[in-house]
């Protein structure tokens, strides 16, 4: 898939050809989407999976599960704060005050402490995931509406 188009050369009034290939960028930046797709996913399942815990997991299997959810927090808190302050949600303002408390106070001391450590990560991941869905949402709800000068905007339904 190619793009091409004519310019006017400034000296001599020839035209002269610009080719963009498109099909690369347009494949890149669906392979961002695949790819923040598959790691919104894999997050998700991860926070279910964590929060459906019910007795104290193994040690090993605990260190692993912090270390995912400390991975997936991370990430999820950068795709957060991309979004301008006045337009996030406030769940994602919530999520990344306590995200940044958690990354400060570390687990506590105690026998559950690791546990209880991994389950707020896990509360901390479904939060941010959840405010960048909602913005994702209002984005896409805002796009519906074609804007007319002097007119109403039209409603998706009536295009």
């Amino acid at each position: 898939m190619r793009e091409h188009t004519e310019h006017t050369g400034q000296a001599g009034n020839t035209p002269s050809a610009t080719e963009v290939d498109l099909g690369t960028t347009l494949l890149r930046q669906a392979a961002t989407a695949l790819e923040a797709e598959h790691a919104e996913a894999a997050a998700f399942n991860l926070v279910r999976q964590a929060l459906a815990i019910r007795q104290t997991p193994a040690p090993q299997e605990l260190a692993e599960l912090t270390d995912s959810l400390l991975n997936h927090c991370a990430s999820l808190a950068v795709g957060v704060e991309t979004i301008p302050a006045e337009q996030r949600p406030a769940r994602g303002a919530g999520a990344l005050r306590d995200w940044a408390q958690l990354r400060a106070d570390g687990p506590a001391d105690g026998p559950l402490g690791s546990w209880s450590y991994a389950r707020q990560l896990a509360l901390v991941a479904r939060n941010l995931l959840q405010a960048i869905r909602e913005h994702r949402g209002a984005a896409l709800e805002r796009a519906a509406y074609v804007g007319r000068p002097s007119l109403p905007p039209l409603a998706p339904s009536s295009r």
